[in-house]
């Protein structure tokens, strides 16, 4: 029998080459994939989503782990927060129980106990005026308000670029007190002299607070000295004088004037705080002690050390000096050293006579300061029971006072203007 020969296949036939084929052109696609541009049919891309996609899954648990334990981190940093916050709270109590003056405070308190005040001040009312230094001041006499309300000629404020350099107004030097204050008495109104004099000592000294004690019937013309409405200005021999801001208080608390000064021919002006005191009565004490309590502490806290603060009054040496004698008393408690009243007064008085012009200017001071201390020390039994007895002994000073119903805080002496004996009406409550 005869075997047939097989019949040889053809390379040309499409299934043959495909068969043969097919692992070269894996070989070649997998080059292509490696070496070549990438094919968005190529298996590799394929590989890389789902390396993408494992890798987007870990993010996302990973992220799901922080969320976890970020809450529970909120929560215990909100309750660390919330104790710092307490400790913080009890530091300011502390603070505010710790005063620095206390101590100072509590041997204060205790010397008024035997203080004989009628005879502390007679003893400084004894205190006679040279009249050998006051020479300026006599040749000047016309320009003073007050003819027995003299200023000495060697520590006089001196008055630059005007016609005449003459003013009264005094120097103040308390020893141990940093704040540089010159007492003034105000110009008279009707003359543009003496108007431009007054406001060339704060332009040349670049005062930027003044504080005018005064009531309205006693400046009489107060539009002559600046406008009293915003806007409103006035020229003084060419001196400008521009009101730029007015706040007017309704209590006892002093009006607030912001006043642009320029002279002419000059090109900086000078920007200075009036504030006004109209609940302060000649010959007595201010209607509340909240209002001369601010006023003192900034004097004495002295934000300005290169620019003297002046305090101007009708006579320039009653309200005015007492006003300074505060802040001398603020200053000397908030260092911790008993002040001692009686020589503050007298040394501002030798430098400006009549300082402190009344009884119950002198007598105020000591209400002032107790009240002062005792919104320090509100928890100290010993300091408020000495404080009471004070109160009490206080009132047999002055002739003729009476009892009534407090204004404010503790006690308030509203001190009607009896000339000379200047009578006392007497707030309190014990």
């Amino acid at each position: 029998m005869a075997i047939k020969p097989q019949a040889k296949k053809s390379p040309n036939t499409k299934t043959n080459n495909n068969k043969r084929r097919e692992p070269d052109q894996r070989v070649s696609e997998e080059k292509t994939a490696i070496n070549g541009p990438k094919s968005k049919a190529m298996p590799a891309k394929k590989f890389a989503s789902k390396i993408s996609i494992s890798t987007d899954k870990k993010k996302s648990s990973t992220e799901l782990k922080p969320k976890k334990s970020h809450s529970t981190m909120k929560t215990a940093y909100e309750s660390d927060t919330y104790e710092e916050k307490n400790k913080d709270k009890e530091k300011e109590k502390k603070k505010k129980e710790k005063w620095s003056g206390e101590e100072a405070a509590g041997k204060f308190v205790k010397s008024i106990e035997s203080v004989n005040l009628k005879e502390e001040y007679d003893e400084i009312q004894k205190m006679s005026v040279q009249a050998e230094r006051c020479k300026i001041w006599q040749a000047h006499s016309s320009r003073n308000r007050n003819p027995d309300y003299k200023c000495y000629d060697d520590n006089r404020v001196i008055v630059q670029m005007c016609k005449s350099d003459y003013i009264n107004g005094t120097k103040i030097n308390v020893p141990n007190f940093a704040p540089l204050v010159y007492l003034l008495q105000l110009p008279k109104m009707e003359t543009a002299d003496a108007v431009e004099e007054f406001w060339r000592v704060i332009f040349h000294e670049q005062c930027q607070s003044l504080h005018i004690i005064a009531r309205p019937d006693e400046m009489q013309s107060p539009e002559k000295l600046f406008a009293q409405e915003p806007g409103g200005y006035l020229y003084a021999n060419g001196f400008f004088i521009n009101t730029r801001k007015v706040e007017k208080k309704d209590t006892a608390k002093a009006d607030l004037y912001v006043v642009e000064l320029l002279p002419e021919g000059c090109s900086n002006s000078v920007m200075c705080s009036v504030y006004v005191h109209t609940h302060w009565r000649q010959f007595a004490g201010p209607d509340r002690f909240s209002p001369p309590l601010k006023a003192a502490q900034q004097i004495a806290k002295n934000e300005n050390p290169n620019s003297p603060t002046i305090i101007a009054s009708t006579n320039g040496a009653g309200r005015n000096a007492a006003l300074l004698s505060l802040a001398v008393i603020i200053d000397q408690l908030a260092k911790g050293k008993e002040p001692k009243i009686q020589e503050i007064v007298r040394t501002i008085r030798e430098q400006r006579p009549q300082s402190v012009d009344s009884f119950p200017q002198y007598l105020n001071l000591y209400l002032t300061t107790n009240h002062l201390i005792k919104s320090k020390v509100p928890g100290n039994d010993d300091i408020q029971k000495k404080l009471k007895n004070f109160n009490e002994k206080a009132a047999h000073f002055v002739p003729s006072s009476t009892m009534k119903q407090p204004t404010e805080g503790f006690y308030n002496f509203s001190l009607i203007e009896l000339h000379p004996l200047c009578r006392l009406s007497y707030h309190t409550t014990l």
